[in-house]
């Protein structure tokens, strides 16, 4: 009997008592990885040419394979991810602390509003002069460099076709001739869709498991 052999009990399968005894519990065991370097390594594939530019023409040149906004969001991300998190913090930094808070919030399907709140109570219980954002909005903003966003696009309530493209410009639906936008009590159009559909674009999420050492031989 292989010891590392998993008994698939839930289907039915028997095994003598024999062999049951001598098989022994193996169990996957995660390596201890610093949440700090992670972030590191996630700056890095995101920007890829970045640190290998700036060896190459100097810290105070503006590489010429990112135009100025990449290379300003990339000096944003560094300058977070090494920025303790308050003075003295030697365990977390701003943006791993944030990335960590998101990555929880996400898992656990927690509101805006409910991560307000415990990101609010999380400052208040830290030194006064730390550095965590006050709210999910500021703390978006901080990611915003990683790329991986979405886009908004409006949508007829009644699910009929999404205001896009050559439909970008229409106040009304084509179909079942509803309102794009929410009326007021005194009928007046305001310019709140009625219904938003958040769009992930396939691209840079593919380009981004490629780069990414962790995943890119699983993309072969």
């Amino acid at each position: 009997m292989i010891e590392t052999y998993n008994i698939w009990n839930l289907h039915e399968e028997q095994l003598d008592n024999a062999s049951s005894s001598n098989a022994t519990r193996v169990d996957n065991v995660e390596p201890i990885v610093d949440p700090n370097e992670q972030v590191m390594d996630i700056i890095n594939d995101a920007f890829p040419f970045a640190s290998t530019n700036i060896n190459q023409e100097g810290e105070g040149d503006i590489p010429t394979l990112m135009d100025s906004v990449e290379f300003e969001q990339y000096e944003q991300l560094l300058k977070n991810a090494n920025q303790e998190l308050y003075p003295g913090c030697e365990s977390f930094y701003v943006l791993t602390a944030i990335v960590e808070l998101m990555h929880g919030k996400i898992k656990y399907r927690t509101s805006n509003l409910c991560f307000d709140y415990f990101l609010g109570a999380f400052k208040r219980m830290l030194l006064t002069n730390n550095c965590l954002t006050k709210d999910h909005r500021h703390a978006q903003k901080v990611l915003n460099g990683l790329g991986l966003g979405y886009e908004k696009i409006h949508a007829c309530k009644n699910n009929c076709m999404l205001f896009y493209k050559e439909h970008e410009t229409l106040d009304t639906c084509p179909i079942c001739k509803d309102s794009r936008f929410k009326m007021t009590a005194q009928n007046r159009m305001t310019k709140i869709p009625q219904k938003v559909m958040h769009y992930l674009p396939l691209k840079p999420r593919l380009e981004r498991l490629y780069m990414w050492t962790h995943t890119a031989t699983d993309m072969r």
